[in-house]
């Protein structure tokens, strides 16, 4: 993965995923600085990333922070990071070198060059007419070649590309050619994509990430993941999932939310046809096939490699054949079942199983498998065997071998009759071994290190000692040499032979590769609906009715994550109206009140006591919002969401010691992007914004953030706010008007009761109003903070509510105090009235002298302190 950041904030990236040899960049982000490279890593997830020379340092500052680090000291105990950071020249990096790079890539199109140059050299790809112009053409109209920054990258991709490639052919690996190739180039547009940044998918929790519970696993350099998915939208709903494509599928689901209003629809569709009742049976049989299939691109890239001898064993694995033997029954099974799903016309998936899936071609990869492979031998061998049949020539050579293992033990006599009688004891047998022919037996002397006997007093002369194990020494005589030379190297030629066969199959298997491909993204695509129909049916979520119109308008909502912690769920309403645009409300099939629509607020602000559920309720506005755009159902009595661009939080403060900001400049950082980015359709959400600092700056900063958005007429986006700055309204500073709501939780005191914890009752119920009071000194006593702190907080807070002079208040002195203080005025008087005697040189009485301090001490209350 390549990274590339200008100095005004302008993001590109391009990386290369190995398993698909498919090229992908991403348009330039403008403004999108260290938050959006935050978001790229999250979605991407590389492990290996390149920077220029020349990047910016809060970049490098911010990729250095979870780079792998090489620590040469075995003592360490620091965690390696999750990918290796490379800096490279500049140069590589550079928008013209980018696009010669891409111009050379050949992408083996199937479409001829409009125009033909014939050249003795190749022309640059600037030249009008040349190849590589061409090519470029070609690519322009699936990448945006404005996006310099993103196309430098892709060029020092290539580069890095062309290096390793270079590296495996200096190894003299066969392989090297076809390791590290571009089959494809594509580009990720914002076109028809939810923005949701890093922050927002952490701070909902959609994913949420936590290391691997084994700590040698999280320091070693291997490509496990250090990583797992945490309890978190993406964990709950990829647990659901039956296979590896699946699970992919749902991923980029999840991390691509769609604003295409016909491709959410028809993922519903889908869903809806998979919830169908009658359809149950089938659902849960389509289940049980995916958990057979494994993932073909892996299993593909193993019959690409070829096979090769390894200790004697053909290198694809039994496994691999019985993995592709087991998609080509699944897939017909699959098909059958869908074809027997009712409610599917007009439903795109299944109708492009149901006509691309050619079930007769992988029943023939099938049948191919099934006529070479011996699974039965191959598992009670362990390795990969040939079945009998499959080869005329193999089957001559294994009945050839056959006839001469069975002539080994009348070698054995022929060997004995030659040789002195006392040495027929020590020959033990003849055998035949690949790569060394036949071989006689003989039993070690372990002072020589020889064969005890070895063709001594033989007429045909010593024998030829070949190589020696623990017990044994292996001989060569001429008679071994003559059948060596009469039937040649069999066991060589029999594996030479079955290499042959094998790679005949993966040449055969290999032709259906795109349909096989085709059909495992079908199946993935497939298996993600299933699982987000299994959602819908297993935590009661309903579709929701998806509009062009900026509306959110909820029904019974519910956070999908944290119902599942809590015994009971109280559900809650959410109903706004972002900004009409300059061209008023957009035409929707789906008829609308337009005076419900100017009623309802833009902007709802969330006040009342803590711990009564207002973060919750954000969180569950936001991803119900979130989960439409999936296509998935959503945890609600009843939705009508509007197409919405964007999701804004801020929610959660990121801090890091890495980072030398503060949490208050954090949350300006994430408020700043926010006013950036946001439109008409965006959601924003913010929770106690300004609560870094002192509490006027910050009840000020929070007016004037949500003043910003209000001043933006027919392009005010939608806005939920969470404060506890009361002296916001209670001063006016905030204008009132239809655009503001007010909401509080419910909650119910019993001021009267002697347990803290019973005091206060929360309901989770949204009510319409300003909640008075956020209640913080009942929640600190519930949460075990000591009685006399809370008393004193209740004295504060009571002379607050009568709005009287804190300073002069907590200046009085109880009466304890004003006691001693008297005192010690009277001690201080009588000291001061005191004569002193005057005494002469050498004639000091200090008894006097305590005497009369005793005196000027002997004051009621006083007498403890004279010594």
């Amino acid at each position: 993965m390549a990274i590339d950041v200008d100095k005004d904030g302008k993001v590109g990236c391009a990386y290369y995923i190995a398993m698909d040899e498919t090229l992908v960049l991403e348009e330039d982000v403008s403004m999108g600085g260290v938050e959006a490279v935050d978001t790229l890593l999250l979605h991407i997830q590389p492990t290996s990333i390149i920077i220029p020379n020349r990047a910016p340092g809060d970049l490098i500052e911010f990729l250095e922070r979870d780079a792998h680090r090489f620590d040469d000291n075995e003592g360490s105990s620091s965690e390696q990071g999750s990918y290796v950071l490379r800096h490279l020249v500049s140069a590589q990096f550079d928008y013209e070198a980018g696009k010669e790079a891409l111009a050379k890539v050949d992408l083996e199109s199937s479409r001829p060059d409009p125009v033909q140059v014939l050249s003795l050299e190749e022309e640059p790809a600037h030249c009008i007419g040349s190849s590589g112009h061409n090519k470029l053409m070609r690519l322009a109209e699936s990448i945006n070649l404005d996006s310099c920054l993103s196309i430098g990258c892709a060029g020092a991709v290539l580069n890095d590309l062309e290096r390793r490639r270079s590296s495996e052919e200096s190894l003299s690996d066969e392989r090297g050619p076809v390791l590290f190739r571009v089959m494809n180039i594509e580009m990720n547009t914002s076109t028809d994509t939810m923005l949701v940044g890093a922050d927002s998918l952490t701070s909902l929790q959609i994913l949420h990430s936590e290391l691997h519970p084994n700590p040698q696993v999280r320091s070693s350099n291997n490509s496990e993941p250090k990583a797992k998915e945490s309890f978190s939208v993406s964990g709950l709903l990829q647990a659901l999932a039956s296979s590896a494509q699946g699970k992919k599928k749902l991923r980029q689901m999840l991390l691509r939310p769609s604003t295409d209003l016909g491709l959410i629809q028809e993922r519903q569709m889908s869903i809806g046809v998979l919830l169908r009742q009658d359809n149950g049976e089938i659902v849960k049989n389509m289940r049980r096939q995916l958990r057979k299939l494994k993932d073909t691109k892996t299993l593909l890239l193993h019959v690409k490699k070829g096979v090769d001898r390894v200790r004697g064993q053909l290198s694809i694995r039994i496994g691999d054949w019985k993995a592709l033997l087991r998609f080509a029954m699944v897939s017909a099974q699959l098909r059958q079942a869908t074809h027997a799903l009712a409610g599917t016309s007009g439903v795109a998936i299944f109708s492009r199983i149901c006509n691309e899936i050619d079930v007769r071609r992988f029943l023939f990869v099938g049948d191919m498998i099934i006529r070479t492979i011996d699974f039965q031998l191959s598992k009670e061998n362990g390795h990969t065997e040939i079945l009998q049949g499959a080869s005329d020539c193999l089957d001559e050579l294994r009945r050839e071998f056959a006839q001469v293992c069975q002539m080994l033990p009348e070698l054995k006599d022929s060997v004995v009759q030659g040789i002195p009688r006392a040495a027929v004891e020590h020959i033990h047998h003849c055998t035949i071994m690949p790569q060394l022919g036949f071989l006689i037996a003989v039993r070690l002397d372990p002072e020589t290190a020889e064969g005890v006997y070895h063709g001594q007093h033989n007429r045909g002369g010593e024998w030829v000692m070949c190589f020696a194990s623990e017990d044994m020494a292996y001989y060569k005589n001429q008679l071994m040499l003559d059948l060596d030379s009469q039937y040649g190297d069999l066991l060589s030629q029999i594996a030479d032979e079955e290499i042959e066969v094998i790679m005949e199959l993966s040449a055969a298997v290999l032709e259906h590769e795109e349909a096989i491909l085709s059909a495992s993204r079908l199946f993935g695509e497939l298996d993600s609906l299933l699982a987000l129909a299994l959602a819908a049916e297993k935590y009661n979520w309903v579709a929701p009715s998806m509009t062009a119109s900026n509306v959110i308008n909820i029904i019974g909502g519910r956070h999908p994550l944290q119902e599942l912690l809590v015994p009971s769920y109280i559900p809650n309403d959410c109903t706004m109206v972002g900004g009409c645009g300059t061209g008023g409300f957009e035409e929707d099939s789906t008829p609308t009140n337009e005076d419900e629509q100017g009623a309802a607020p833009s902007m709802m602000i969330l006040t009342g006591p803590n711990n009564s559920g207002k973060s919750v309720y954000m969180k569950q506005v936001a991803l119900i919002v979130y989960l439409a755009h999936t296509g998935s159902y959503v945890p609600a009595t009843r939705a009508t969401i509007g197409v919405t661009d964007r999701i804004l939080t801020r929610i959660a403060t990121r801090e890091t010691v890495v980072n030398d900001e503060s949490a208050f400049l954090v949350d300006l950082k994430q408020a700043a992007f926010s006013t950036n980015f946001a439109t008409r359709r965006s959601l924003l959400l913010l929770d106690e914004f300004g609560k870094g600092t002192t509490a006027e700056s910050g009840s000020a900063l929070f007016a004037a953030y949500l003043t910003y958005f209000l001043d933006l007429g027919a392009e005010r986006p939608k806005v939920l706010a969470g404060t506890h700055f009361h002296e916001v309204f209670e001063n006016g500073l905030l204008r009132p008007g239809n655009d503001v709501a007010f909401a509080h939780m419910d909650v119910r005191l019993d001021p009267q009761a002697e347990d803290p914890e019973d005091q206060v009752t929360f309901l989770y119920r949204l009510l319409p109003g300003r909640g008075r009071a956020s209640l913080g000194v009942l929640c600190a006593a519930t949460n075990d903070v000591p009685r006399d702190v809370i008393e004193r907080a209740e004295a504060i807070v009571a002379l607050q509510e009568r709005n009287e002079d804190l300073v002069a208040a907590c200046s009085e002195l109880t009466e304890e105090d004003q006691r001693g203080l008297e005192q010690a005025e009277l001690v201080a008087r009588r000291f001061l009235a005191m004569q002193v005697p005057t005494f002469s040189h050498g004639n000091q009485d200090g008894g006097s002298i305590r005497d009369m301090l005793k005196e000027v001490l002997a004051t009621e209350g006083t007498e403890d302190l004279v010594s």
